[in-house]
């Protein structure tokens, strides 16, 4: 009853469906002989599978089945101004990471709006913010998404706000 779109299976075929969700097929193969004698290596056979991951995304989606730890995103980004200030947060960057804070630098100096843009749209709760006078002064420019507010701090004090 079950019938692969693909003339090269010579042998017995399969599917897998996922339960309770209307999707079709999310894995499938078959075995095949001589398929190999097409490049020039006669006599081979095999058996073959395929995984789709969209698919399978789509059935996690559908039936809420990710950890609760996989959904745990960024919790601070750091701003980039450029390459002085990205050469200057990568050593604190570690440090805060290493505190086990998940945390992003943004990849490239763009305007302060994209990058607060793109803040929002992940929905990442803080923002650090770091230009010439706060690598003067040893300091943080830390920003709260949701209240707005924003205060200067060490790394250390801002390693213990999380």
């Amino acid at each position: 009853t079950l019938a692969r779109g693909l003339n090269y299976y010579t042998g017995a075929i399969f599917e897998v469906k996922a339960l309770d969700v209307q999707i079709g097929s999310i894995t499938g193969g078959g075995r095949y002989d001589n398929l190999t004698g097409v490049f020039g290596m006669d006599g081979v056979s095999g058996v073959g599978i395929s995984f789709g991951a969209d698919r399978i995304f789509d059935v996690l989606n559908q039936l809420e089945l990710y950890p609760a730890d996989s959904l745990k995103t960024t919790q601070l980004l750091f701003v980039n101004f450029g390459e002085k200030e990205e050469s200057y947060l990568l050593p604190i960057i570690a440090k805060v990471r290493a505190a086990g804070i998940r945390t992003e630098l943004f990849p490239e100096a763009a305007k302060m709006k994209k990058q607060m843009g793109y803040a929002d749209t992940k929905k990442i709760p803080f923002v650090a913010i770091v230009g010439e006078t706060e690598m003067n002064e040893g300091k943080i420019n830390l920003k709260n998404m949701i209240t707005g507010e924003q205060k200067p701090v060490t790394v250390e004090e801002l390693i213990a706000q999380f």
